[in-house]
Parts: C-alpha cells; structure tokens; sequence
C-alpha cells in the first residue's frame, strides 16, 4: 500500500482547496463580519458558537452516510465531485453584504453561515477518511497527512498573502483600506472587494478538489461481513478510549486555535503598532499585518514536512505531546513581547506555527490509527464515522474559540472600526493571542499523557489485522 508522489501531492491539494474555506474563516471572518459587514462581535460570537456545534452533529452523521456510500469512486471520493460547486456558491453569499438592517443581517449571517458549514462539512468529513483508507503503512500514513497539512498552508498562504491585498484592488481601495474608520463609500467599496476575493477562491478550490478526485484511490475495505446500525457505532465509538483522548485533545486545541487566531488581526492592528506599517513589494503596498499572517504560513509548511522524521525517532504519542509544549511556549512569549518589537512577533509567531505544522499533522495520522484499533478490538472497521466524530470536536471547539473570542473582546470594552483602542481592551486582545492560549496547550499536553497507542501497540495492531485480512481471503 506504498503511495505515490502523485497520489500523496493531489490528496494533499484537496485540503490546499479546504484551506481557501477554512483559512478565510479563522482569520477573516470575525473580522468581517464586526468591520464591514456590521454586526457585533458578541453577535458573532454567539452565531459561531451554536452553529459550529450544531454542525459538530451534522458531522457525525455525515460520517455515517459517507461509510454506507458505495460507489464504483468508492465511499469517501464522490463527494468532491459532487459537493465542490454547491460549497463554493455558499462560500460567495456568505461573505456578501446584503441592504438590512442589524437584525436582518444577523438573520442571513446565521442562515448563510449554517448552509456554509453544512456544505464544507459534506465535503471536508470524506475527504479527512479519505486519508485512512488510502494505505495502511504507519510511516506512509504520517507521510500523507504531511503533505496533506503542508499544502493546505500553501491554501493558507495564499490567503493570508493575498486577501487584504485582492480586497483593496477588487474593490477600488487603497491598499491600507484596513488601517483606519472607514467612511460610507469605503464601506460598500471593501464589500465588493470581500465579495469578489472570495469567487475567486472559489472557483480555484472547486479545480483542486476535482484534482484530488482524479488523483487518488481507496484501498482499504470493510471486513467483508461487516454489518452495523447507527447505534452500535456509536456505542463502539465512544468504547474506543483512544479516540476519546483524540476527541477531547482535539476540542481543546481548536478552541485555542481560533480564540489565538481569530484574534491575531486585532493584535497586529490595535496592540503591536502595524496598522501604520506597510512593505513595498513590487509597486504595492503591503499591510505588515499581511505579512504577519504569510510568516506563521511559512513556519507551518516545514513543520508539517518534518513529521516524518520526529515520529521515526520518537513515535506519534510523544512527538504530539513535545509539539503541544512548543506551542505552549511560543504563545506565552507573546504576553512579554512590547508593541513595536516587530522583529520578534515574527520569529514568535513563526516558530509557533512551526509546531502547529507538526501537531496537525500528527493529529490526522493518530485518528487512523484510531480506526485501525477499532477494527481490530471490535471488528468493525467506520473510518468515515471515526474521522467525522473526530472532526465534530474541532467544530464544537471552533464554535466555542469564536464565542469566548467576542466575549472576551465585549467584556474588555472592544469597539469596531476605530483607529485606537482603550488600555483594557488591548489587554484583553493581548490575553487571547499570549496566555490564554499557553495555559490550554499546556494542559493538553499534560493529559494527552494516557493516549495508550503509542508505535509498539500500534505496530501488533497492523500485523493482527494484516493476518486476519489475509485469513479472509484464502477463506
């Protein structure tokens, strides 16, 4: 079940494709919808909280239907042929600004982000099991999800690099539109912009995700006389103690993930000093906070690539648990870094990526071996069910970062387009992408101690299974 460099690059640029989404939403979209749009940030918050944990249940089901699909495809491959174009349309009404008032913007946010999420979902939980039936070679399995976490930063860098910078063209605007109040016109004009940077990604994603299609192959079956109901699923989901530590790890990481991300544009603009900073490259001006976001993207990329070789010398379990200790330490640096250290938020932010690349990494190849354990202790073998229920805690912990980011942005006295912020709220935006996030990683990375497959374990796994698949089929 070796895989090619094809395959594992084309797997890889169905989540190039993903991160168009994805990577808009954890940077962007708060910041949209509080600056441009025109809601509040609490509203905001609350819509992310109930609509990403209700689509954390859509999850699960989703990973329900893709194990019942059968296709001449295969289960998981269809659904990037059939639910690119559908993703990408919602995708465009979502960042587009509608002539309501507050409340009627509130309702089309809720519905536009809802069918979002429901369409990414249906197309992102096979794409993420894809990984798990595609080989079951445990150095390979980590190999494919490094290409798989590298090229969606590629996704990421494109966005962090070109969003501010499409925007102000697409849309008529000086190319520090972001760096002070905005007047009426400028308001209409930066929502055209918004709108127009987003068909654009669009339609690139729908062209990446039919690539992954046409590239890979799904090699790993079911037990031939496998024979399950929704219920017993679930049962033997939640009887699997190792993918419940991956679930609340999981849940945990995410929700720092957002608070710190979602965050970073109000850190670069109100506390560290970059909203009157720009670099010239090429005859334009780029916003440093642009930058900014392109250097934790550039951090990412070799992380994820050097997953590899951490988990030959150390195993999944423990390079999981070091990774965690990085981006606990990289965050922390932050609270002692002063505004106008320019030089240092870079190198800080970078590194902290650089262990982000090798956590996610990291974290879709243990969820395989999740699957591979539930075969083989009940042998049953739901890998869509598995990653979609995985896949739930990052929604929920999604939801959650964007409800105790606008909450914790009220209660430290935030307010949308202004050129400067109070002491207090700047304290409270420092908070979110410095200690905050360090005390939870911290945590995890304590508990992640009694995750029980580590590579010996894993190992008599593989060959277990490998002995019954071949029993079968001499029968």
């Amino acid at each position: 079940m070796k895989l090619s460099f094809v395959e594992k690059f084309g797997f890889g640029l169905g989540d190039t494709a993903s991160n168009f989404v994805w990577g808009t939403l954890g940077f962007f979209l708060m910041y949209y919808y509080t600056e441009i749009f025109g809601i509040s940030a609490l509203a905001a918050g609350t819509l992310f909280l109930f609509t990403r944990c209700g689509d954390g249940v859509v999850d699960f089901f989703m990973g329900a239907i893709a194990d019942r699909t059968n296709t001449k495809w295969g289960k998981f491959r269809p659904y990037l042929l059939w639910m690119s174009v559908p993703l990408a349309v919602v995708f465009v009404l979502t960042f587009t600004t509608p002539n309501l008032d507050t409340n009627g913007k509130i309702v089309y946010a809720w519905i536009t982000y809802s069918l979002l999420m429901i369409f990414y979902t249906a197309i992102n939980i096979p794409y993420a099991a894809l990984s798990g039936v595609m080989t079951n070679d445990p150095l390979d399995r980590t190999s494919l999800n490094s290409y798989r976490m590298a090229l969606a930063r590629i996704g990421g860098l494109i966005v962090t690099a070109c969003t501010l910078p499409l925007i102000a063209f697409l849309g008529g605007l000086p190319s520090d539109f972001d760096k002070a109040a905005l007047t009426p016109e400028q308001h209409i004009q930066a929502s055209h912009g918004y709108q127009m940077t987003i068909a654009l990604f669009s339609i690139i994603a729908v062209v990446l995700f039919l690539i992954t299609f046409l590239t890979t192959r799904e090699r790993i079956q079911p037990p031939p006389a496998q024979k399950t109901n929704l219920l017993d699923d679930l049962v033997s989901l939640f009887r699997n103690r190792h993918w419940v530590m991956i679930f609340i790890a999981s849940l945990i990481v995410m929700t720092l993930i957002i608070v710190r991300d979602g965050t970073l544009l109000y850190y670069a603009k109100y506390y560290a000093g970059m909203n009157d900073q720009s670099i010239d490259f090429l005859g334009y001006k780029y916003p440093m906070e642009s930058f900014l976001l392109v250097a934790g993207n550039l951090g990412f990329i070799p992380g994820a690539i050097c997953t590899r070789f951490l988990v030959k010398f150390i195993g999944k379990k423990y390079a999981y648990i070091a990774t965690l200790l990085g981006l606990s330490i990289t965050c922390a640096a932050f609270y002692w870094i002063q505004p106008g250290q320019t030089g240092l938020i870079f190198f800080f932010h970078a590194l902290n990526n650089f262990c982000g690349g090798l956590n996610a990494a990291l974290y879709f190849a243990m969820i395989a071996d999740t699957a591979d354990f539930a075969e083989w202790k009940f042998n049953v073998r739901t890998t869509g069910i598995i990653f979609s229920a995985t896949t739930c805690s990052q929604k929920v912990g999604l939801g959650i970062g964007g409800f105790i980011s606008g909450l914790v942005l009220t209660s430290y006295g935030y307010q949308p387009d202004v050129a400067t912020q109070t002491a207090q709220a700047s304290h409270g935006i420092l908070l979110m992408v410095s200690l905050i996030p360090a005390a939870g990683y911290l945590f995890i990375a304590a508990l992640f101690n009694l995750y029980g497959l580590d590579e010996k374990f894993c190992h008599t796994i593989r060959e277990d299974l490998a002995n019954r698949h071949l029993n079968q089929i001499h029968v």
